[in-house]
């Protein structure tokens, strides 16, 4: 009788090989970074929609053209709002309104604070209008209105037919904005006859014949040499015409 050299029920000649160290490692790399993602989503959702980091305050600096309760009126849609979820973006869309106003950067501070400094134009010149004074900036905007109580040592321009034109208007401030602060401060007024003639008075009563915005550059350039060269006093000069910048003339 032979004897038995089978299996048992129970038996299997199959055997069960270690796992590849490379497939464990892939696994592990696979099961973490499905927990990291969602770690990241869930501190996403936090940060933009959880009430913990609404914003409660707000604090301005920078403005000076615009009053801070006007600001902080505008402002006033983003208390309770996530921090996360206000940008620079949005708050020069609730500043629209404001045209001294040029770019805001936002920044977010503990307890909950917004940051916001405010960015301005810078004014060239006073308009007049009747008994009214505005500031206005380089492109012809009208910044601000000037209490009876302010003199800034700015160039004034009276509001004639000519200069309600937005297009000589604008050509007429932007003439002003190109010239440099110190020689800016020496100018009492500026006209506009026409789109192309611009002159400037002088504080000392000297007629700058600017003509039109084109070699803005090179007639400050200009114009700087021929008010530091030296004056003969029996002869004042009364008139600078620098509309051809290359062929000056003083008169």
């Amino acid at each position: 009788m032979r004897g038995n050299t089978g299996s048992g029920p129970g038996d299997s000649n199959v055997l069960d090989l270690p796992q590849d160290p490379a497939v464990r490692a892939r696994k592990r790399w696979l099961i973490g970074g499905a927990v990291v993602a969602a770690l990241v989503v869930a501190l996403v959702l936090v940060l933009t929609f959880s009430p913990i980091l609404a914003i409660k305050s707000i604090t301005v600096s920078g403005n000076e053209l615009v009053s801070e309760k006007k600001i902080q009126q505008a402002l006033e849609p983003l208390h309770g709002v996530p921090l996360s979820r206000v940008g620079t973006g949005t708050v020069m869309d609730l500043l629209a309104g404001e045209p001294a106003v040029k770019d805001a950067i936002v920044q977010a501070e503990a307890n909950n604070t917004l940051q916001v400094q405010i960015v301005e134009f810078v004014p060239v010149a006073v308009l007049l209008e009747g008994k009214q004074r505005s500031l206005v900036g380089p492109d012809g905007q009208l910044l601000a209105k000037l209490g009876a109580k302010k003199k800034p040592k700015l160039p004034t321009i009276r509001s004639s037919k000519v200069t309600k034109d937005p297009k000589v208007f604008s050509m007429l401030t932007r003439v002003l904005s190109e010239l440099p602060d110190k020689l800016l401060a020496t100018v009492d007024h500026a006209t506009a006859t026409s789109k192309d003639f611009v002159e400037l008075k002088l504080n000392d009563g000297t007629l700058v014949i600017w003509g039109n915005d084109q070699e803005s550059a090179l007639k400050t350039k200009v114009l700087e040499a021929l008010l530091g060269a030296p004056k003969d006093k029996k002869a004042p000069i009364k008139v600078y015409d620098i509309s051809s910048p290359q062929h000056p003339v003083a008169r």
